[in-house]
């Protein structure tokens, strides 16, 4: 079975550098232009079915994939972006002064040892990926499609892929729209990407 994750387009949060979370932000203009190049990368792959995050953001994206890839699109929540509590709405250099530049790298570092790390009221890390991980073991087990897309959010894609990776990896980009195929085959994961 494979997957194909992919991060939505730009938001204007994206462009001040605001963290945006579970907060229901809006594709921009830029961000539609995006989703819409993602057309030509993904039809090569054959997606039967694709299964998005149910915040606008992601959700306007898989809609656009599938609409032109004439396959249906299912929501799911646990898809969603990881909660960041408090920091939500902030930008990256209004979190730094509030909660300090330790916690703000603890964070973003993939590394296993630091998977608890969460903002006051938001959720860590290995929380994230127990939620993306449930998406994924349920397609596996109960699910007929092979190639599935699933239209998601920066940090959680960068938390599930590393979750199948060696510790000492070095943090995956993840720009607006990229795309990383998640191999499954008895039992073993194998990440690929970004695909071009």
């Amino acid at each position: 079975m494979e997957f194909y994750l992919f991060r939505h387009g730009e938001t204007d949060w994206n462009l001040e550098k605001r963290i945006q979370g579970s907060t229901d932000t809006e594709l921009n203009q830029t961000g539609i232009e995006q989703a819409r190049s993602l057309v030509p990368l993904l039809k090569r792959f054959n997606l039967e079915v694709i299964f998005s995050s149910d915040l606008k953001r992601a959700w306007r994206t898989g809609e656009i994939v599938a609409q032109e890839l004439k396959i249906p699109v299912h929501r799911d929540r646990r898809l969603r972006e990881a909660n960041f509590g408090e920091a939500e709405g902030k930008t990256v250099d209004e979190i730094i002064s509030l909660y300090g530049e330790e916690l703000w790298q603890n964070f973003r570092h993939m590394s296993k040892d630091k998977k608890d790390i969460r903002f006051p009221g938001g959720e860590s890390r290995f929380e994230s990926v127990l939620r993306m991980r449930s998406v994924v073991d349920q397609l596996i087990e109960e699910s007929k499609f092979q190639r599935v897309g699933i239209a998601t959010h920066g940090g959680v894609v960068r938390n599930l892929l590393h979750s199948y990776l060696p510790d000492e990896h070095e943090s995956l980009p993840i720009p607006n729209c990229v795309v990383y195929r998640l191999r499954h085959e008895e039992g073993n994961f194998q990440v690929e990407g970004p695909l071009k």
